[in-house]
Formats: C-alpha cells, structure tokens, sequence
C-alpha cells in the first residue's frame, strides 16, 4: 500500500467518523510504516491541544507602544507613513 494521504491521517486524528474499511486499511499501513505512523502521531497531538484550547490560549493584540513602535519601523524602512492600528474602530 502507497503512504497513507494526509487527508486521511487528519481524519484519522480528528476521529469524529465510524471507522471503515479504508481506515482500517490505512492503520494497518501505519502499523509498518514510521513516516506515516509519525505524521499520525503529530496530527494527533495537535488535534488534542487544539481541543484542550481555552479563550486564554489565544493570541492577543501586541499593547499600543509596541504596535506604534512595529508600524513606525516598517514606515520607515518602506518610506511610506504608518497604518492604521488594525484592531481599533475608525472614530465615528
């Protein structure tokens, strides 16, 4: 059998379907095979984390000074004026 695609191995990972054939097929390949057998086993890995996620977990926006500093630098080197910070509303 050909390596397992990785389309499947997400699937396999995710496990949200009722195992077939395939499935059972594409383990048994895995069983014997270290590159698939690891792509596995890092697929699962980040399906777990991503589940265990919370609100906490989540990027932020870097604070104001930073931001300017970043965009300041950027315009600078570009030699065009600074953007418009992206997370703040337009003044209404």
């Amino acid at each position: 059998m050909a390596h397992v695609e990785s389309a499947h191995l997400v699937e396999l990972a995710l496990r949200n379907a009722t195992p077939t054939d395939a499935d059972a097929e594409a383990l048994r390949h895995i069983d014997d095979c270290a590159r698939c057998g690891d792509e596995l086993a890092m697929l699962t890995r980040l399906v777990t984390a991503a589940r265990a996620a919370e609100t906490v977990d989540l990027p932020t926006p870097p604070p104001e000074h930073i931001w300017l500093r970043i965009t300041r630098e950027v315009s600078r080197e570009r030699g065009t004026p600074p953007p418009h910070h992206p997370w703040h509303d337009e003044p209404g």
